[in-house]
């Protein structure tokens, strides 16, 4: 027996977007389970007894609270670690600058990835942009000269889908396996895209945190609450 007007509910599990990428062939722009994960000192592992697979940022930029912990553990004196572990592993703050050094550390450290990969936030957005207007060969070979910065890439595309020959190649983007091609294409430039996001919004509230630790804003709000 068929019944219709059904809702039909699909859940996928605790899936990031590069699992739902990899099984399924999508991902979501809003992902609750999305996470970003920063390479650590291997001194900041071994400060702390937290796997490595729980330090991490959040979709919406927040550092983990594993990964927190981690950090304010690691960045307490050795002798002072295991006086102070208890207060680390429940989540609290270990002192002011503590947790401005730790803010810090990951401004920084997501500065410096976000600086050292091949393409920017804005270019892989134009890159996003021109690929869905593209409809064959000779307007792909003009987004080439206009991204420079994403000359290779597009390169590698028309080598893997055998479209060098422009005279043969001509409107071949329009044909469905070249298109499914594309189409992955888009996907795996979405995908990095939201993990630059998360990166860029985790530097955001570090460093709204670091301002609301500032002595500055401290002695302000002690004044607004006395």
């Amino acid at each position: 027996m068929v019944l219709y007007s059904l809702q039909v509910l699909l859940c996928y599990g605790t899936y990031t977007n590069l699992e739902l990428l990899e099984h399924y062939g999508f991902i979501l722009n809003e992902n609750p389970n999305d996470k970003v994960f920063i390479p650590l000192e291997p001194e900041i592992y071994s400060s702390s007894s937290w796997p490595k697979e729980s330090l991490y940022i959040h979709q919406n930029g927040k550092p983990s609270f594993s990964l927190l912990s981690a950090l304010r553990l690691w960045a307490t004196p050795p002798n002072k670690r295991r006086s102070l572990g208890h207060l680390a592993y429940s989540g609290s703050q270990l002192s002011v600058d503590n947790e401005i050094l730790v803010m810090k550390w990951t401004v920084k450290k997501c500065n410096t990835i976000l600086k050292d990969l091949p393409t920017s936030i804005e270019e892989d957005s134009l890159l996003l942009s021109a690929i869905n207007e593209i409809q064959d060969l000779d307007t792909l070979l003009e987004l080439g000269k206009e991204l420079s910065t994403s000359r290779d890439e597009i390169q590698a595309f028309i080598k893997a889908n055998n479209l060098q020959n422009v005279e043969t190649a001509s409107n071949l983007l329009l044909c469905r396996k070249t298109r499914r091609s594309m189409d992955r294409w888009n996907l795996a430039i979405q995908w990095r895209l939201r993990c630059k996001k998360i990166l860029l919004d985790c530097i955001s509230y570090c460093s709204e945190i670091i301002d609301s630790l500032s002595p500055k804003n401290i002695s302000t709000l002690r004044i607004e609450q006395g």
